[in-house]
């Protein structure tokens, strides 16, 4: 039993106060006032350690069995000030929203790489983001970014919430260690960007379009992807140096942001 290993009371009931309060943290306006997020499952947790996020809270599932090395783990947690939680299977359910929950959430604090202050260096490799709805292909962006080491990721407000679990689960662990910028004017950040002599260029079908080539990309481009279903804006478009086309065969749909995301950044990446 977890709560004997870790010498702590057993919570059965869910209307604790620490349960509700963690419960919340699924709702985009409790993360943002408490600035903590949640993280579902073995894979995040270790992540997370191994990237020393501050963890105020970790769930655990008293009927969930661990190995030594996630043991050893959770008491490293508990040297560094996490207190450790042990409930019931039916507490724990309120908590996580996996399919096939692994019987361990962490809480931890909003991370330094995520930030609503835009900063920019010199030669980082850029990709921004304009409204993706969508928190699965955010969180595999966020993946295929660290993959191809992009530098930094710029996204729109209205992008799918990176704390959300559906993007943190998605990014398996790159949440931790991609930088992101949110912001709330895009269109001033690509004039920002241009002004540094960066060639800004967004995925669209236009008259003046050209196709992405072997050699059509520079490692100091910046690519925008668009919304799901309406791809870039107008005035994103018109701000851009160049609207750019992944080739494809006739009579197919545009490719998922996500996939397209990760063609350029391959792009890029060579």
């Amino acid at each position: 039993m977890n709560n004997v290993i870790f010498n702590t009371d057993l919570i059965t009931s869910k209307t604790n106060s620490t349960i509700v309060k963690i419960g919340k943290l699924m709702n985009k306006k409790s993360r943002n006032e408490d600035h903590l997020f949640v993280c579902n499952g073995i894979k995040l947790f270790e992540e997370a350690v191994n990237c020393k996020v501050e963890i105020p809270y970790i769930v655990l599932n008293n009927n969930s069995e661990f190995s030594d090395n996630i043991i050893l783990k959770l008491k490293s947690c508990i040297k560094n000030h996490t207190k450790i939680i042990c409930v019931t299977e039916q507490v724990f359910e309120k908590l996580s929203d996996e399919k096939s929950p692994q019987g361990i959430v962490a809480v931890c604090k909003f991370l330094n790489n995520i930030t609503t202050r835009f900063t920019f260096v010199e030669n980082e490799k850029v990709m921004m983001l304009e409204s993706v709805r969508d928190p699965g292909n955010v969180g595999t962006i966020i993946r295929n970014a660290a993959a191809f080491g992009i530098d930094s990721l710029v996204i729109s407000s209205d992008c799918a919430d990176v704390y959300s679990s559906k993007v943190v689960r998605a990014a398996m662990g790159a949440i931790f260690k991609v930088k992101i910028c949110i912001v709330d004017n895009l269109s001033e950040v690509i004039l920002y960007f241009k002004s540094n002599n960066r060639r800004v260029m967004t995925a669209a079908l236009t008259k003046k379009s050209r196709i992405l080539t072997k050699n059509s990309l520079t490692p100091t481009d910046i690519i925008i992807i668009g919304n799901e279903g309406h791809g870039a804006s107008n005035e994103v478009i018109s701000l851009c140096d160049e609207t750019i086309l992944i080739p494809m065969a006739e009579n197919t749909e545009s490719l998922n942001a996500a996939i397209a995301a990760a063609i350029f950044m391959w792009e890029l990446n060579k």
